[in-house]
């Protein structure tokens, strides 16, 4: 009745004793956001004292969140088990976590196998035959674990009508299943794993390290470094090499730099970079800590105190530039400036006039009616020695 058909299933044994299951879909490539979602959605099984359901379809993906999740799954404390449904597959990285499942249950038209590393180095087929053949022999003593390595040393593939005939597979019981949770990527996890291409994380960190390599020889603070530093950390959380916790914890980090980046270059976009990174460590603090469930309380406040740190960081900035002035900047700007008498002015008769943009206390030493077009010849604190303008 379809591949979703195999949502409703799990195994009889828990279907007897009325049990639910939480579910877990592993689609797309096997990365750093299929380990965060795989620690999540583990960690609700073992609190719910439920079984785990990995539906998998899944080409693989890379070596380091694979071996993450197969040793999720070993040292599980719930039975983890894997199902590949109809049209799905669970072939290179994909194979192996279905391995690591306590059963593998597949549609007759899914598919399984296909592990041979690439390129084919020598050292790591050696270390994933071996892993294959540990994770194929704490299940089975016979011909089975050596299907399971021909995987990998032949690349071979099976279906599922085939994987079932030979014993490495179950077709899915008929008994229903009622899943108390359900874990898939959201939009912004499948954004990032779009992004897990081996051409695109290559091009992050290249990236990265010129925008890096840019802000040092830069004359002041320009923000591409904090934006280098993001690209390399996003690089390393989709292989596997930096946890969702650590890569929050950095975000947040370039956040604050750019926010603060802001009180010296103060047109905005590095507040507004900043408070975009400020709410993807948001989003990975989350993620990285699959017990707690952040309520949107927690999230507005946490938004407003991003505001709040925009709006400081623009203050600063304004008394920043205020600092900066000094009377001597005034009398370079205001020596041969001219401007317009407000009042009349005489010898030892000050009065007003307006030059800059702003009204100043003026001398001269000839009468200057009011209305008449001056000229500033001296600056004496903050008192403009004028004359009039011959035209």
């Amino acid at each position: 009745m379809g591949r979703w058909l195999g949502l409703l299933l799990l195994l009889a044994a828990h279907a007897a004793a009325g049990g639910a299951a939480v579910a877990l879909y592993l689609d797309g490539t096997v990365d750093g956001t299929a380990a965060s979602l795989a620690r999540s959605a583990l960690a609700e099984a073992e609190r719910l004292g439920v079984p785990l359901v990995v539906v998998l379809d899944t080409y693989g993906g890379f070596l380091g969140p694979m071996d993450q999740i197969v040793e999720m799954f070993l040292n599980a404390g719930v039975p983890v088990y894997a199902y590949v449904p109809e049209g799905a597959k669970a072939v290179s990285a994909g194979a192996f976590i279905a391995m690591a499942a306590k059963r593998i249950y597949m549609a007759p038209t899914a598919e399984i196998g296909a592990a041979e590393p690439r390129p084919p180095d020598p050292k790591v087929v050696n270390y994933a035959a071996a892993r294959m053949r540990s994770l194929a022999s704490a299940k089975w003593n016979d011909s089975r674990v050596d299907v399971a390595e021909s995987f990998v040393r032949q690349n071979r593939v099976l279906t599922g009508a085939e994987a079932v005939k030979l014993g490495i597979a179950e077709p899915p019981p008929p008994e229903g299943w009622s899943f108390a949770a359900v874990y898939r990527r959201d939009p912004l996890a499948r954004l990032l794993n779009a992004l897990s291409d081996p051409a695109l994380i290559s091009l992050m960190i290249l990236l990265g390290v010129v925008l890096i390599g840019y802000e040092l020889v830069a004359a002041g603070f320009q923000g591409v470094g904090v934006v280098g530093g993001v690209l390399l950390a996003l690089a390393l959380y989709l292989v596997g090499q930096l946890g969702a916790d650590l890569l929050s914890l950095l975000l947040a980090l370039a956040g604050a730099a750019l926010i603060v980046g802001e009180m010296v270059a103060g047109h905005g976009a590095l507040a507004a970079s900043g408070l975009a990174l400020f709410a993807l460590s948001l989003y990975f603090a989350g993620s990285g800590q699959p017990y707690y469930q952040s309520q949107g309380a927690s999230y507005a406040a946490a938004g407003l105190a991003a505001v709040g740190a925009v709006a400081v960081a623009y203050v600063g900035y304004k008394v920043r530039q205020a600092l900066k002035r000094r009377p001597l900047d005034y009398r370079s700007q205001l020596m041969g400036a001219r401007g317009v008498a407000k009042t009349e002015i005489g010898p030892g008769q000050p009065g007003v006039v307006y030059v800059a943009g702003e009204e100043w206390t003026a001398v001269s030493d000839e009468a200057v009616e009011r209305g008449a077009e001056v000229v500033v010849v001296e600056v004496e604190g903050l008192t403009l020695k004028v004359k009039k303008v011959v035209k």
